[in-house]
C-alpha cells in the first residue's frame, strides 16, 4: 500500500517551512491550496497552512479514498516530508517520508519507488474566506476511517455553526475563517450519538472554498485530538 501513503506523505510536505537558511538560501514557502494528480490514479486536494500544518483528501471521481495530516522541512527548494495516510477502504494509517522539490506558488514535484506525484498552486488560496461565503444551505458527501455518511444537507447560519443528522448521530458544528486572511476556514465538530462515525468524539481541522465551480463547493478534514481518526464532509451549494 506505499502508493496510498505517498500521498498522504505528499500532502504533509508543504506543511512546515523553515525561515530562510545560512549562507544566503532562501527557503521557498509551502502554504497554499494544492491541487494535482498521483501516478497511481488518486486526485489529491490540500491545504497547507501558514503554521505548517496540512491537511489533504484524496479520491477517485465522486469516490473519497483517505486522507492525509503530517509536516514538512523546506531547505531551499528541498523538501523532506514526513506524515500519516489514512486509507479509508482498509482503515489503515500509515507512516511515510518522502522528497522532492517546491516552488512557492507554482508547483510541487514528489516521487518515492512506487509514486509520482504534480501538484499545481491553487490562486483561490489568496482570497479571504469570509462567513457570507459559507452561509446558507449545503448538500454534503462525507467519509470516516470506517463510515461512510449518508448524504444529506446543512444549513450554515452566519456565525459559522451547523447541524449534521445521520442515524443514531448529531454533529453540532463551526466553518469559521481562519485570522490568516487565506481561503481558509477553521472546523470543529462533536459528535454525540450510538452511530457516529468517529464514535462520540470532538475534531477540529480545516476547511476551503472551490469557487472555481458552479455551484461552489467546500472541501473539509477535521481530525481527532489524538490525529487517529476524522472526518472528512464535502458539501456543493443548493
Amino acid at each position: 500500500m506505499k502508493n496510498r501513503y505517498f500521498f498522504a506523505a505528499l500532502i504533509t510536505l508543504v506543511l512546515t517551512a523553515c525561515g530562510g537558511g545560512g549562507g544566503g538560501t532562501t527557503n521557498a514557502d509551502p502554504q497554499g491550496i494544492w491541487t494535482g494528480q498521483i501516478s497511481t490514479g488518486f486526485k489529491a486536494n490540500m491545504v497547507l497552512l501558514e503554521n505548517g500544518e496540512l491537511f489533504g483528501i484524496y479520491s477517485t471521481g465522486s469516490t473519497i479514498y483517505g486522507a492525509g495530516y503530517g509536516t514538512a522541512s523546506v531547505s531551499g527548494n528541498a523538501i523532506t516530508i514526513s506524515g500519516t495516510d489514512f486509507y479509508f477502504p482498509t482503515n489503515s494509517a500509515t507512516k511515510g517520508t518522502f522528497t522532492g522539490t517546491v516552488t512557492t506558488k507554482s508547483a510541487i514535484s514528489l516521487t518515492n519507488a512506487n509514486s509520482n506525484v504534480a501538484l499545481s498552486y491553487v490562486s483561490q488560496y489568496d482570497t479571504a474566506a469570509t462567513a457570507v461565503a459559507v452561509t446558507g444551505n449545503w448538500s454534503f458527501i462525507g467519509r470516516s476511517g470506517s463510515y461512510t455518511l449518508l448524504p444529506g444537507s446543512i444549513s450554515v447560519n452566519s456565525l459559522g455553526a451547523f447541524t449534521l443528522n445521520q442515524t443514531n448521530c448529531v454533529t453540532s458544528g463551526s466553518i469559521v475563517p481562519r485570522s490568516s486572511g487565506k481561503n481558509v476556514y477553521n472546523v470543529t465538530l462533536t459528535s454525540v450519538g450510538s452511530s457516529c462515525a468517529v464514535g462520540q468524539s470532538s475534531m477540529a481541522g480545516v476547511a476551503y472554498l472551490d469557487t472555481s465551480v458552479t455551484p461552489n463547493r467546500f472541501l473539509s478534514l477535521a481530525l481527532t485530538a489524538s490525529k487517529g481518526d476524522g472526518l472528512i464532509v464535502i458539501g456543493t451549494r443548493q
